[in-house]
């Protein structure tokens, strides 16, 4: 298992437990991210976990509770990106670089794993060595010049 792939299985576990234990009346608490409550962004991440994984794997029945569905659609995108070879295909931006999509998804998560702490007012422990590992991805990925800041970017 490469770094990025052990970084990215770490971020999802970590997220992964925060959503697990969201209470009922939180799911419409607002987050930071504009306009978006709690369910809105467990919906977006389960809508992109789910459209990797799609690439590869039958399509998953959501139950509609996004919290329900988050575990086993998060491990599906998992497992596509683990067998992924040198590129794997983003069906909004098409193949792009395994390494360079381990990346950008592990920041996301702990991005978005931030996010749902703020909005649920925690403040969840990061490992030191995950933060060792992402903070300077996160930096090089935001960069100006960064092709994921470009038209048709991740972050365009």
């Amino acid at each position: 298992m490469s770094d990025l792939l052990r970084l990215d299985a770490t971020a999802l576990a970590l997220i992964g437990h925060d959503v697990a234990v969201i209470p009922d009346a939180a799911m419409a608490d607002p987050t930071p991210c504009d306009g978006w409550t709690i369910t809105d962004l467990l919906h977006h991440m389960n809508e992109r976990h789910e459209a990797i994984a799609r690439t590869e794997l039958p399509p998953f029945e959501a139950d509609g509770d996004p919290r329900d569905d988050f575990a086993r659609i998060a491990a599906r995108c998992l497992a596509v990106l683990e067998r992924a070879g040198e590129t794997v295909l983003l069906p909004w931006l098409g193949q792009v670089p395994t390494e360079l999509v381990l990346g950008v998804h592990a920041v996301d998560m702990l991005v978005h794993r931030w996010d749902l702490a703020r909005a649920l007012g925690t403040a969840p422990a990061v490992p030191p060595r995950l933060t060792e590992i992402a903070l300077p991805l996160a930096r090089a990925n935001t960069a100006p010049g960064s092709p994921l800041n470009a038209p048709g970017g991740v972050y365009a």
